[in-house]
C-alpha cells in the first residue's frame, strides 16, 4: 500500500475585538448598507412624530358642561402624549380655540403658558361641585319609584355613576389605585341597582346573576315587558261618538212627574186665577168673595129662621153664640 505524505494542519486565528471594531465603523460611515435597517427606522421616524391635522382630531370642543370635562381633559392629555416638543405649542393653542361657552368666557380673562396650567383651571372651575360622599349617598338611596319604568332609573343610576367615576378620575393622583377604585364604584351601583327595582323584577333578575350594570338593566327591561303583557288588564270598549248625531235633537224639558195622570191641558182661566190672591185666607188662586173658608166660618155662626121646626123640633130655645165678625 503507497504511503501519503503527512499534510499538517494549519491553525486560524481570530481577533474578535479587531473585526467588532471593524463593521461599527462600516456601520457608522456606510448607513445604507443595511437597507432593511434603514426603512424601519424611517417607519418609526414617521410613526413617531404624527402630523397635527391627526392629533387636531383627538380634541373636541368643550362648552363648560360637566358632564363631558372629564372626556375631554383625557382627550387632550392623549394628544399631548402623542405630540413631540415642537408641536406641543401649536396643540395647546389649538385646544384654547376649542374653547366656546361658558369655557371661553372663563378662559378669556386669563393667561395660561402651558397646558397644565389649564388643565388646572378646567377642574377648579367646571368639575362636579358635590362633594364624594354626597353623590355617593345618592346612589345608594336611589330607588325605582311607582310612576318610573326600568329605564327611567336605569338612566337615573347611571348618571350617579358617571359622576361618581369623574369625581374619582379628577381627583385620584395615584394612577395606580384608579382602576380598583373604578372597579369597586360599579359593583356597587350593580348591586345598589337590583336592590332598588320593584321587588317583582328584582327577584328575578338577581336569580340571573348578572355580572355588569348594563347586563341587568337589559334583564330587567326585558323581564319589565314580560310582565306588563301578562299583567295587562282588559280596557272596556270604546262606544262611538254621536255627539254629532245628537246635536240637532229638540231638547224635550220634562217635570219632575212625567205619569200620564199628571198631564193637564192649558187652561186661560186658571193662568188668570193664578194672579189673584185672598185677604180672608191668605192663599192664592181666589178672591174673598170666592174664599170657602170665609163661607164656611160664616154658615157656621148664622141663626136659622125657623129652629122649632128645622133645628129643635122639642121647643128648647137654642143657645146662642157670640157672632163672629165679618
Amino acid at each position: 500500500m503507497p504511503k501519503f505524505p503527512k499534510v499538517e494542519e494549519n491553525t486560524l486565528t481570530i481577533d474578535t475585538a479587531t473585526v467588532d471594531q471593524d463593521i461599527t465603523n462600516t456601520l457608522v460611515k456606510s448607513p445604507l448598507s443595511s437597507p432593511r435597517i434603514t426603512r424601519k427606522a424611517a417607519a418609526a421616524l414617521a410613526m413617531a412624530e404624527l402630523e397635527l391635522s391627526i392629533l387636531f382630531k383627538f380634541i373636541k370642543s368643550y362648552n363648560g358642561d360637566r358632564e363631558t370635562l372629564n372626556s375631554f381633559l383625557v382627550n387632550c392629555d392623549n394628544a399631548f402624549d402623542l405630540a413631540t416638543e415642537s408641536q406641543k405649542p401649536i396643540l395647546f393653542k389649538f385646544i384654547l380655540s376649542q374653547l366656546n361657552g361658558k369655557a371661553e368666557v372663563a378662559c378669556s380673562i386669563k393667561d395660561f403658558t402651558s397646558w397644565e396650567q389649564l388643565k388646572e383651571f378646567l377642574k377648579t372651575q367646571f368639575s362636579e361641585r358635590k362633594h364624594y360622599s354626597h353623590l355617593l349617598t345618592e346612589l345608594q338611596e336611589s330607588k325605582q319609584g311607582p310612576q318610573d319604568n326600568v329605564s327611567q332609573y336605569a338612566l337615573r343610576v347611571e348618571t350617579y355613576l358617571s359622576q361618581l367615576l369623574t369625581e374619582i378620575s379628577l381627583s385620584n393622583t395615584k394612577v395606580k389605585e384608579l382602576p380598583g377604585r373604578t372597579a369597586a364604584m360599579e359593583d356597587l351601583a350593580l348591586h345598589h341597582f337590583l336592590m332598588g327595582l320593584h321587588p317583582r323584577i328584582s327577584n328575578i333578575v338577581r336569580c340571573r346573576s348578572p355580572k355588569t350594570l348594563n347586563e341587568a338593566i337589559n334583564f330587567a327591561v326585558s323581564e319589565e315587558r314580560i310582565q306588563q303583557t301578562l299583567y295587562r288588564r282588559p280596557q272596556p270598549e270604546s262606544k262611538p261618538n254621536n255627539s254629532n248625531a245628537n246635536k240637532f235633537k229638540p231638547t224635550h224639558y220634562k217635570s219632575s212627574n212625567t205619569s200620564p195622570s199628571s198631564y193637564k191641558p192649558f187652561n186661560p182661566a186658571s193662568q188668570a186665577s193664578s194672579s189673584l190672591f185672598c185677604r180672608y185666607c191668605k192663599i192664592p188662586g181666589h178672591d174673598i168673595s170666592m174664599c170657602k173658608k170665609r163661607e164656611y166660618n160664616n154658615n157656621r155662626f148664622k141663626i136659622p129662621q125657623n129652629p122649632i121646626s128645622s133645628q129643635n123640633p122639642y121647643g128648647a130655645s137654642p143657645r146662642k153664640l157670640p157672632r163672629k165678625p165679618t
